[in-house]
């Protein structure tokens, strides 16, 4: 099957924005670090400002984007240092340290599910095309969303359904997804599809929902994401940049609060001090930054788009 890559479609959102927000100098030794790597979108243009000494390190979980990364950023003919990681970016520091890296000038994140993934039916992402139900960003580990539907207690299912989806009906949702299981197993998008057709006679937004929470539980995608914020930031050099595209609110509220937490100095509430905090970021914009009108004419899937920028103090 010829796997879709938008090669002469693709717009990246925020491009400008976060190109910008690098702060790439020329008189420096610049090390920007891209955690989301995904075919390189941002990463070429980033990677075009950069000096001949300077360093790029591109991390994606997926093996599949990080080879077509590969020949994107091959292909400019720079003579920046190229380094990618194929891991997970909760191990930001681990994986710099095997390359002798301890500090960065400029690091970023795009939160965007590559469309790559829901284009792919054998990947499971998608609830358009029949394929096992994956939804694996790392095929290297083990949990599906098989697994969490076929073998989750039902207050865990009630719990992603709910948090991580976002999702009205999640008691009764994962309520008959338990009796569902009994009599057959879930093993494809579609038997998830139909299921919700059935019994619960569900909108897209639902099974949208639905899909969403599944997909952030096997991947793990807000764990990690707090994990590697609070690495970055110790990784940051003083006055450099750290810049954060989110395209939904649980994202975007774990990187807002880690942002107003990091510059405020101590957070305790007793009269005498015992959490010994200190400020280490400053933000550039009080309220998230968003895709211009004109952006968001041409590029439709930025409408829900935010960043959030700001500075190692």
């Amino acid at each position: 099957m010829k796997v879709k890559t938008d090669a002469n479609i693709h717009t990246s959102v925020l491009l400008e924005e976060l190109v910008s927000a690098m702060n790439i100098s020329p008189d420096k030794k610049n090390i920007i670090v891209d955690c989301t790597l995904g075919l390189a979108w941002h990463a070429s243009q980033v990677i075009q400002k950069m000096n001949p000494d300077d360093i790029f390190i591109g991390f994606d979980a997926d093996e599949r984007n990080l080879k077509l990364a590969a020949e994107k950023l091959e292909s400019l003919q720079t003579k920046t240092q190229i380094i990618l990681i194929h891991s997970n970016f909760s191990k930001l520091t681990e994986k710099l340290a095997e390359h002798n890296i301890d500090a960065i000038t400029g690091i970023y994140y795009d939160l965007w599910v590559s469309s790559m993934h829901f284009d792919q039916a054998q990947r499971g992402f998608s609830l358009r095309l029949e394929g096992p139900l994956d939804m694996r960003f790392d095929t290297r580990s083990w949990k599906t969303a098989a697994d969490v539907l076929n073998y989750y207690e039902e207050k865990d299912l009630f719990k992603i359904l709910k948090e991580y989806g976002e999702e009205p009906h999640a008691r009764k949702i994962a309520a008959r997804v338990i009796t569902a299981r009994k009599a057959k197993k879930f093993i494809t998008t579609m038997d998830l599809n139909d299921f919700l057709d059935k019994e619960i006679n569900s909108h897209i937004k639902t099974k949208t929902r639905v899909f969403q929470a599944l997909r952030i539980e096997v991947n793990g995608e807000l764990d990690t994401l707090s994990l590697s914020l609070e690495q970055a930031i110790k990784l940051l050099t003083p006055d450099w940049d750290i810049f954060v595209i989110s395209f939904h609110s649980l994202e975007d509220r774990i990187v807002k609060q880690l942002f107003k937490k990091e510059t405020r100095d101590c957070i305790c509430k007793d009269i005498i001090c015992s959490c010994h905090h200190t400020k280490s970021l400053k933000l550039t914009h009080k309220k998230p930054i968003l895709p211009s009108e004109q952006e968001q004419k041409i590029n439709s899937r930025s409408r829900s788009a935010k960043a959030r920028h700001a500075i190692k103090i």
